[in-house]
């Protein structure tokens, strides 16, 4: 349970009494260390007590388990990317990447290298996310955010973003232009139309799958149901998550930085186009009360004033400038309406905070 915990879980102490009375509201039994001798050799009552203590520490780990569905979430993790679950416990996220890999490139009978290590190897760096520069004031008027779904799996997908399909420097001069499309930093990949790629399939399995599971979760007839689809859509999610980081691994097993830079190059280019696309469209100019403008922007999501009074005045812009904006993005990335805060306070970078009701 220990390093479940502490992976999953963000806590100030991960002993076994602070995690039990986070999650079960209980403790253990309050018997110290240093009189465990003394009980066994006392009397009748100081050994009941020594073993109830006993049972209940033995017990705790097993409620936790119960509790937080951990097994189901281990099996259902196991199943979907073809691990063991002693790899889910022992390993960290590349081996479940790697095995996906495997699998798919099975299927269409691709074969797939063995890079050696020679030796300790650096960081390859490249550009990560864009973060556009925050406007820091308090905003007393309502301000909209709206977040990019699964944006990173999205790319690689929209952009067909794969081993497979990348395309050399040399290679380029033998291969049509039409046939391949530039990421913003230079690198070419083919369009699926060509080639699909082995990561935009198996990211095309997983989000469709999830989305299944999320189904089967509202619709689940009973609580042990219903915990199983959530435990397979949180595998789900996070294996598809991983495979972009797996890529960006200088030292992991097939790390391409090619494709992990054209993520991140695509990811800006994206979010400065949704900034441009909103602050150009809803303008006075174009029929709206106020100028829009985008106040803040962080990886995969912007916040946006409109300039409305209200938070029911906001919501259909919001949503209408998420679903415009979804309009000239390649499928499947998608710009969805989260929320509409009655004011915020844009502090800094990565440091904002919103209420929901008027001060």
């Amino acid at each position: 349970m220990l390093p479940y915990m502490q992976r999953n879980h963000k806590l100030s102490s991960y002993s076994l009494n602070s995690v039990c009375a986070e999650f079960l509201s209980q403790q253990k039994e309050d018997v110290h260390h240093s009189i465990i001798s003394d009980l066994q050799a006392g009397s009748d009552a100081d050994r009941h007590r020594l073993a109830v203590y006993c049972l209940k520490d033995a017990n705790l780990p097993q409620r936790l388990m119960d509790k937080l569905s951990v097994l189901i979430n281990y099996v259902e993790m196991a199943r979907v990317t073809g691990v063991p679950v002693s790899f889910l416990i022992s390993r960290g996220q590349q081996i479940k990447v790697f095995s996906m890999i495997l699998r798919k490139c099975r299927d269409v009978n691709l074969l797939v290298p063995t890079l050696k290590k020679s030796g300790p190897a650096g960081d390859e760096g490249y550009e990560g996310a864009t973060v556009l520069d925050p406007i820091k004031q308090f905003y007393q008027v309502p301000i909209a955010t709206l977040d990019f779904a699964s944006l990173y799996p999205s790319i690689m997908q929209a952009y067909n973003l794969c081993y497979s399909t990348m395309v050399s420097g040399q290679d380029a001069k033998n291969v049509d232009p039409s046939k391949y499309k530039k990421s913003e930093n230079g690198h070419a990949f083919v369009h699926s139309e060509v080639k699909k790629g082995i990561l935009p399939t198996i990211l095309g399995e997983l989000l469709s799958a999830r989305k299944r599971a999320k189904r089967d979760m509202k619709n689940a007839p009973n609580e042990f149901e219903k915990a199983v689809q959530n435990g397979r859509q949180l595998a789900l999610k996070i294996s598809a998550n991983s495979v972009y980081g797996f890529t960006g691994a200088s030292v992991g097993q097939l790390p391409c930085v090619p494709i992990a830079s054209s993520v991140t190059s695509y990811g800006r280019y994206l979010l400065e186009k949704t900034k441009a696309y909103v602050e150009e469209t809803y303008t006075q100019t174009n029929g709206y009360e106020h100028d829009a403008q985008v106040v803040y922007g962080d990886t995969d999501s912007v916040m946006v004033k409109f300039g409305t009074k209200t938070v029911e005045a906001t919501f259909p812009l919001a949503i209408e400038a998420a679903e415009k904006c979804s309009a000239i993005f390649p499928d499947p990335i998608l710009l969805e309406f989260e929320k509409v805060s009655q004011c915020q306070y844009v502090l800094d970078y990565s440091h904002t905070l919103s209420c929901d009701s008027p001060l």
